[in-house]
């Protein structure tokens, strides 16, 4: 090779002769992103998504309460209640807790299991309504509890009762829990429920279902 040819070679139009691989990378390769930026974004949208969820399964829990109520009644000629009185299970009722409600629709037999006691008025202990168990039972969600502190409770996904309400004076409606935009007062059913949904507040005795603590209630009749 002459002096030449050694010449141009060392002069020629290359942009990567003279440079390191130092200070090649950030321009050519660039610098990938930084997994905690790409969690913060992406975990906002993942509760979002788990929520919508939580919410969907509550809608359907509710819709089967409300059926295995109807249902009872369609059997027996009245409501699971050993009263005659409009009655609310749940939060803002008497009783505060649903056991009793679902001891009756689950037809259970006797203290076993997550049964806390044996149905009295179903007498034929049909099973009208059959939730599955909790995961856990000392954080309830999604079930029917298994401690004993929470034995036979329904739970919604969130981990609050669900709460439903029954026309046990059989007028033919029940009081609605809000005043303001759900539907009219009274309703003209005979069965209700509800959940009271990720913050596990409002229901019986709220204002506006679409604000405060109850814009994130599930409700059955709407």
């Amino acid at each position: 090779m002459t002096d030449q040819d050694t010449f141009q070679l060392k002069h020629c139009a290359n942009p990567f002769i003279g440079h390191t691989l130092g200070a090649m990378h950030p321009r050519i390769v660039g610098r990938p992103p930084r997994m905690p930026v790409l969690i913060g974004l992406l975990f906002p949208a993942f509760k979002a998504v788990q929520n919508q969820a939580r919410q969907t399964q509550a809608k359907n829990d509710l819709t089967q309460i409300v059926n295995a109520v109807n249902a009872f009644y369609t059997e027996y000629g009245k409501y699971p209640l050993s009263t005659t009185a409009e009655t609310t299970f749940g939060l803002g009722g008497s009783p505060v807790t649903n056991e009793t409600l679902f001891t009756e629709l689950r037809g259970c037999t006797g203290a076993t299991g997550s049964c806390p006691a044996a149905a009295t008025i179903n007498t034929r202990q049909i099973v009208f309504i059959s939730p599955p168990d909790v995961k856990n039972g000392a954080s309830p969600r999604s079930g029917i509890g298994t401690d004993a502190a929470n034995r036979g409770q329904y739970f919604d996904p969130w981990g609050s009762n669900y709460v439903i309400r029954i026309d046990g004076d059989y007028n033919n409606q029940v009081a609605n829990p809000y005043t303001a935009n759900a539907g009219a007062s009274p309703l003209q059913l005979g069965v209700i429920a509800l959940s009271l949904g990720i913050d596990q507040l409002g229901g019986v005795g709220s204002a506006d279902k679409n604000a405060g603590n109850a814009a994130d209630d599930v409700i059955s009749w709407q």
